[in-house]
């Protein structure tokens, strides 16, 4: 489907026939796609490459799952999509636009409340409930299998030549001796490089495929399916079937967004301009403009506003 993508709002795209879709990289937009069991069962299968014999086949979902234990100052964590299968494996689906400094010390800390989220429940589950006594006192420590998957808009992988990785624990000794297993296989980290996906993989020829390229391009960028559960997650899309309060919910965000690039701009412009003094007003300028888009590519913000954003600074060399 040909973008022609000349829609007044930077969420939205237009296809040649006018069809106009949400772009799902937002996280109230991610949700709308995310909005159904089978969707997310299909994106998790392809994305941890499981086999039929582990293949998830039912599963319980919530998104922005409050966990029962809090920040310091009374703040609930959330996680973006929460998981249950029904063997009892939990999972949290978090779709990351920005880097910033703390971004591993966040993934442990989302993997930490999962793991104690996970175990409550599974404590409560009906295979731990019909035990008895004595095994539920034998498994009092045991902790179901969690795995949190990180859907990252900015490059994490690098320099790897990949696009996708785990990561568990590991041994050093085992690490430096080439003999390296995980040693707790029940925990891990699913990190997905999108800019790296989009790199490595050229088209649409798989499953994983279909839905990374959705996630991270939009409904243009994938070929028509007739595949009624694919077909089903695009017509989530469509604009004309999207709730209104999801869409002023889009315009929330974008003004809030719009702010908070517009902070960047001023504040690496000013940046440029006091070190023009010392440097040269031009160079100084040129540099915190340089500082400016790659702070906004870090943030995670569509192309069309950083292209925006580009030109306004780019009118400001000129004064």
């Amino acid at each position: 489907m040909a973008n022609e993508n000349n829609t007044t709002k930077p969420y939205i795209v237009k296809n040649a026939d006018g069809v106009e879709y949400l772009l799902p990289y937002y996280p109230a937009t991610f949700r709308a796609l995310l909005d159904d069991k089978d969707t997310i069962r299909d994106l998790l299968n392809s994305i941890l490459e499981l086999d039929t014999e582990h293949e998830i086949v039912d599963l319980s979902y919530a998104f922005e799952k409050y966990i029962d234990v809090f920040m310091p100052g009374d703040e609930p964590m959330r996680l973006d999509v929460w998981v249950a299968t029904r063997d009892n494996r939990f999972m949290n689906i978090e779709l990351q636009n920005r880097e910033h400094p703390f971004f591993l010390d966040r993934m442990q800390l989302y993997n930490a409340y999962l793991t104690i989220r996970g175990k409550h429940d599974y404590n409560r589950s009906e295979q731990f409930l019909a035990m008895s006594e004595k095994e539920k006192m034998a498994h009092y420590y045991e902790v179901p299998e969690t795995v949190s998957i990180w859907l990252c808009r900015f490059p994490i992988l690098e320099p790897r030549e990949i696009y996708k990785d785990t990561w568990t624990l590991y041994s050093k000794h085992d690490v430096k001796t080439g003999e390296a297993l995980p040693l707790f296989p029940k925990n891990k980290y699913i990190i997905v490089d999108l800019v790296k996906f989009l790199k490595l993989r050229k088209g649409v020829n798989s499953r994983e495929d279909f839905w990374l390229r959705l996630i991270s391009r939009g409904p243009l960028e994938v070929p028509e399916s007739e595949d009624p559960l694919l077909k089903n997650a695009l017509a989530r899309l469509r604009v004309s079937n999207a709730d209104p309060e999801l869409l002023k919910k889009m315009e929330q965000f974008m003004f809030d967004e719009m702010h908070a690039y517009d902070a960047v701009i001023a504040e690496n412009f000013l940046k440029g301009k006091t070190e023009g003094e010392a440097k040269g007003k031009a160079e100084g300028k040129t540099e915190g403009h340089a500082d400016a888009i790659s702070v906004m590519q870090a943030m995670g913000l569509p192309p069309e506003q950083i292209a925006e954003a580009k030109a306004r600074l780019d009118a400001l060399k000129t004064k």
